[in-house]
């Protein structure tokens, strides 16, 4: 195994771990307030104190799943040896986080009407 080969290995790998951490970090200590910092920040999850509750607790649980799928995809890469395969897993991530951003509108929109009070 060539040194690109080890050092693509560990970006890979590495970047699973990063994203793992920074999910779980996510899901123990979500931001309790609407900020512009840290946090699920769309303008409808900004509304008010409860969607912004909601759609953070929501999307850290879907971001800590993209982010074990990332690892894991990660790790079994390591085992083939093709051009791109970084470039592959930041597209599975990438595409993951989309679909983490469109699962949480969904579930905003079956508990939150538009004004981001909660349906009952």
């Amino acid at each position: 195994m060539t040194a690109d080969v080890w050092i693509e290995n560990i970006i890979m790998i590495g970047q699973g771990v990063l994203f793992v951490l920074l999910a779980l970090f996510y899901v123990k200590k979500p931001p309790a307030k609407i900020n512009n910092l840290y946090g699920y920040r769309t303008r409808r999850s900004m509304k008010n104190q409860d969607i912004w509750k909601a759609a953070n607790a929501y999307s850290s649980k879907s971001f800590l799943s993209i982010a074990i799928l990332v690892l894991v995809i990660g790790i079994a890469l390591c085992f083939f040896d093709f051009n791109l395969r970084v470039l592959l897993q930041l597209s599975i991530l990438l595409l993951g986080l989309g679909y983490s951003v469109w699962q949480t509108e969904v579930y905003l929109n079956t508990h939150f009407d538009k004004d981001g009070n909660p349906k009952l």
